[in-house]
């Protein structure tokens, strides 16, 4: 489903077009949500369900430690931050100790990356 959607973007000029002159927040679920049905054929409810597994599934993935790659679009996984000491913002003389912690991690494509720089 997502080499359908890869595709139909890379065919149809006017997404990009669209996601350019959006507003702030209108490339949210919902606008995946109506681009899949359409793109797709699908119903809106089903378009839904597919993106919400989708993102299920690469959140899960990455939670197990594991590494999800979409080629030529980016790679999703999880990496670990090492504790460390800080300063304060609301009291820049004072030190605190940031534990160590799990984040996540998105490294961009070569295929998305041109995409963005042409």
């Amino acid at each position: 489903m997502f080499a359908q959607l890869r595709n139909a973007l890379a065919r149809n000029a006017s997404v990009f077009q669209t996601a350019r002159n959006a507003s702030s927040g209108a490339n949210g679920k919902a606008w995946a949500v109506d681009l899949m049905a359409s793109e797709a054929g699908i119903s809106k409810k089903q378009a839904e369900i597919a993106l919400k597994s989708l993102l299920a599934g690469i959140e899960g993935a990455v939670v197990a430690g594991e590494r999800v790659t979409f080629q030529g679009f980016g790679s999703f996984e999880s990496v670990a931050r090492a504790a460390r000491t800080g300063v304060n913002p609301q009291n820049p003389t004072q030190k605190i100790k940031i534990p160590a912690s799990m984040a996540p991690k998105f490294k961009a494509g070569s295929a998305f990356k041109s995409a963005v720089n042409k």
